[in-house]
């Protein structure tokens, strides 16, 4: 990321961050904090159609043969700022795991609308320690 990439997505943040109700002090300091180190999160809706059975899969699946990257999914009917938790298995295909939460999808939103890259990587699938606990995923992002 380039310099002026960097300083337009800390600005974009910020700014988004004021709204929602920090100080512009604080909300550029976040902005910042986030920009220079990576963020882990839980990605979330990972119940709904058959995404338990595409965990299942990945949980199985060596992790070298996956990619997991970030998709805007502006005609998305629930939140116009949803970004989808893609993961690519090599030779197989892809499918939207999850999402990014809206707090988080509502900040990084428009920095991927302005054509900034996002990094994302699968650090784990969660869960599923009993018959009925369902699977989760971690994910982390970087700029």
């Amino acid at each position: 990321m380039s310099v002026k990439d960097m300083r337009k997505s800390v600005t974009t943040m910020a700014n988004k961050l004021h709204k929602l109700g920090y100080t512009l002090s604080a909300a550029f300091k976040k902005a910042w904090r986030r920009v220079k180190q990576s963020m882990t999160m839980k990605v979330y809706g990972t119940t709904y159609e058959n995404r338990q059975e595409l965990l299942r899969f990945i949980q199985g699946t060596d992790k070298r043969n996956l990619v997991t990257y970030l998709r805007r999914d502006k005609e998305n009917r629930f939140d116009n700022n949803a970004i989808a938790v893609v993961v690519e298995i090599k030779n197989v295909g892809f499918a939207v795991i999850g999402y990014l939460s809206r707090e988080v999808s509502k900040t990084l939103s428009p920095i991927m609308d302005k054509g900034i890259e996002l990094n994302a990587q699968l650090l784990d699938v969660i869960g599923g320690y009993s018959y009925k606990e369902t699977l989760g995923a971690l994910i982390n992002i970087r700029f």
